[in-house]
């Protein structure tokens, strides 16, 4: 069954090497390997087609779309869907690299159990230490749904085969725009039309936290988070989901973008935003599990009036930055 694995590059010069070798050297050999050149002009193409010539029975199944300007990530990722052909699509991105046998394990547990989806483990990497994460199978979609918005899945489609007419027929591509969780966008989506979804104990893929310049290294653009969450909001509407787990997690997930933007955005531009968010109720904020406490501390203060408390979290937060302190 062939494979369609996608490959977004944009300034990856440092990593490149290693994650193109970890696809191009998969047990499983009926790929086809996607790869989207976003214009980055770092020398990243030139190291992957030096790196192809050591490769002469994979090169002829790698092709590359080229990108005239930077487009950003959402439209690297959705232009390579559009190119695949495959049965199921891969995502794998540039930084990263993933284990020999990972394509070979994740297609086995979709034909024996005919599954829509099949998520594997996963390590991440961080500067000095490795840590592997395992996903606790959800109940259902609807469950699986909650637990990607509360944080206790990761959204990431890197450790994630999945039937690509599911989500060719229903037109689930990434927005361009959303360049950080534009796998949320297409994750979200997926999971209404599924149906079995299949779980690999094994972690197979490697994401790389270290990257220095990664997008989450260098800020968090709330226009981003505004969009997101908008159109979380529309396909909910537009659907008629009506879930009162859904709904919940949607609003600790607001929630906890409004903690994100209240921390490392201007003020200003939050308070224009607040509809977006749409919360009020400060004491909600510690239902999150899975938030960080300063999140939760800066978004009671904030919906409290006490700005004096945002500030001060503001400038603790700004210093452990600039000084890298734990």
């Amino acid at each position: 069954m062939l494979v369609s694995i996608i490959i977004p590059v944009y300034r990856s010069k440092r990593y490149i090497e290693k994650c193109v070798r970890s696809v191009l050297d998969q047990t499983y050999k009926d790929l086809e390997i996607i790869i989207v050149d976003d214009c980055g002009r770092d020398g990243s193409i030139d190291i992957i087609k030096r790196v192809l010539i050591e490769f002469p029975s994979v090169a002829a199944k790698v092709r590359f779309v080229y990108h005239e300007f930077n487009q950003g990530c959402a439209s690297a990722r959705r232009d390579g869907m559009k190119e695949a052909t495959g049965k199921y699509i891969l995502q794998v991105d540039s930084d990263d690299y993933i284990a020999p046998t990972m394509v070979e394990q994740l297609v086995t547990k979709a034909e024996e159990h005919d599954a829509d989806m099949v998520v594997c483990n996963y390590y991440y990497n961080y500067t000095n230490r490795r840590v592997q994460i395992n996903v606790k199978p959800p109940k259902d979609n609807l469950e699986f749904v909650s637990k990607v918005l509360e944080g206790y899945i990761h959204a990431g489609a890197w450790n994630k085969l999945m039937r690509r007419s599911i989500l060719k027929d229903n037109n689930i591509y990434p927005v361009p725009g959303i360049n950080m969780g534009d796998d949320m966008t297409i994750l979200l989506q997926a999971l209404f039309h599924m149906g079995k979804i299949s779980y690999i104990e094994d972690a197979l893929y490697y994401y790389n936290d270290s990257n220095e310049d990664s997008l989450s290294k260098n800020g968090y653009p709330m226009v981003n988070d505004v969009n997101l969450i908008k159109i979380i909001n529309n396909y909910l509407l537009d659907n008629n989901i009506v879930d009162v787990n859904i709904n919940k997690s949607f609003e600790l997930f607001r929630y906890g973008r409004l903690g994100r933007n209240l921390l490392y955005n201007d003020l200003d531009d939050v308070h224009r935003n607040m509809h977006i968010f749409n919360v009020s109720n400060a004491k909600v904020v510690f239902e999150h599990k899975r938030l960080p406490l300063h999140y939760k501390l800066i978004v009671y203060f904030y919906l409290n009036n006490l700005l004096t408390g945002v500030k001060c979290l503001r400038r603790l937060i700004r210093y452990k930055r600039k000084y890298n302190v734990q």
